[in-house]
């Protein structure tokens, strides 16, 4: 009769149920932890981390540019020498110029490729695989080569004292500079921030005569773009140029190095240490000639700080001109901070605590001039 829902035991299943054995009950074995990479093995969790993090840790691969980890995209204006290129945490780079792609190169060829280029868009990949059994580490940049010769620049600066620094400012000036045939190849781009920054000064003047509709909040970007681009190029104009838009706009975290304009750097001197013992002078009778405008809010601003360092006491007529001054409503909430900040620190210098009351509540609170006047504003009022 047929069967259905069982299965007959074969002699060698019954062989095999006769031989097994089944280990007698016993204590939860202890848990342990492998490692992935070798072979140790390791009785708890926290030992197992510091081994894996001790002798297989895989780190993030960069590199330094001038001393600085460029952004993912970042454009290149100025040559490179190998000295200020430096990889770290790098097996191999895959390196694409122009879209096309190379054979894996080691840290020491990409530096030399990076030095040695100067027109090009290049996409980097940087590869950390020194842990054969984990899986490598990557970093992408995208670098815009964009270096001009020298000679380009020199044309460039030629044709922006000739029309632009020694002119008045106007639109039609400004697209002059822009068309001028010196300023074309590969100088063009810092012939762009030259002529941003003087369009920048233009729309914060703003003179009847030009008839503007940009907003006057607008100079504010032109400066910021201007200074993007002329950073980046070893020049004495633009490194000029890029210090005045960055007292314009009250930033004054790089002011170390002097720029030579004795009165833009005794202005960035007393805001960033009031009480600086070396501030700068003029240099005696020595010719000067116009290199580039200065919007007329922050040449008010320098023209301050020259006439109140050079006074030896304080009065009151030196704290109504402060304060007009500082109360104007013809300029910028910027230089309005700075004058503040310039009567602030001349009262103090000169040791009138009570008179640098005033406009030490006023920038008590704003940076960068916070970083002083809220422990001088501590001092005068205890």
């Amino acid at each position: 009769m047929p069967t259905v829902g069982w299965i007959r035991e074969s002699d060698l299943d019954a062989f095999y149920e006769g031989t097994e054995t089944t280990p007698d009950p016993g204590p939860v074995r202890e848990p342990s932890f492998s490692c992935p990479f070798c072979s140790s093995v390791f009785p708890n969790q926290s030992e197992f981390y510091d081994h894996v993090y001790a002798k297989h840790r895989v780190e993030r691969p960069f590199i330094m540019l001038r001393g600085r980890e460029p952004s993912g995209q970042a454009v290149v204006r100025s040559t490179l020498a190998l000295s200020e290129i430096a990889v770290a945490n790098t097996s191999h780079a895959i390196v694409r110029l122009d879209g096309v792609q190379q054979k894996p190169v080691s840290a020491d060829k990409l530096k030399k490729i990076i030095s040695t280029t100067f027109q090009a868009e290049l996409r980097l990949e940087l590869v950390n695989a020194s842990e054969p059994k984990a899986t490598p580490v990557a970093t992408d940049y995208d670098f815009s080569f964009r270096i001009a010769q020298e000679t380009e620049l020199k044309r460039v600066e030629q044709a922006f004292s000739e029309i632009l620094a020694s002119e008045a400012i106007t639109r039609s000036s400004i697209g002059s500079f822009l068309g001028d045939e010196r300023t074309q190849g590969s100088g063009k781009e810092y012939a762009s921030g030259l002529a941003d920054y003087c369009l920048g000064v233009l729309i914060k003047e703003r003179p009847e005569g030009e008839k503007l509709t940009t907003p006057f909040s607008r100079y504010r970007e032109l400066y910021g773009r201007a200074l993007d681009v002329l950073k980046d190029f070893p020049r004495p104009l633009a490194r000029l140029i890029t210090c005045i838009i960055r007292f314009s706009l009250n930033d004054l975290r790089e002011s170390g190095a002097r720029t030579g304009y004795w009165e833009l750097d005794l202005a960035i001197e007393l805001l960033s240490n009031p009480t600086s013992a070396s501030l700068p002078h003029p240099l005696g009778n020595i010719t000067r000639r116009p290199v580039c405008p200065i919007d007329h809010g922050t040449g008010r601003m320098l023209e301050l700080s020259k006439h109140l360092t050079a006074q030896r006491r304080w009065s009151p007529i030196l704290d109504e001109e402060c304060r007009t001054l500082a109360y104007s409503d013809l300029f910028d909430a910027t230089d309005h901070q700075k004058a503040f900040a310039i009567w602030a620190a001349s009262a103090w210098r000169l040791g009138s605590t009570e008179c640098a009351l005033e406009p030490l509540t006023q920038i008590a609170e704003v940076y960068p001039f916070s970083r002083w006047a809220s422990k001088y504003l501590e001092q005068a009022s205890t």
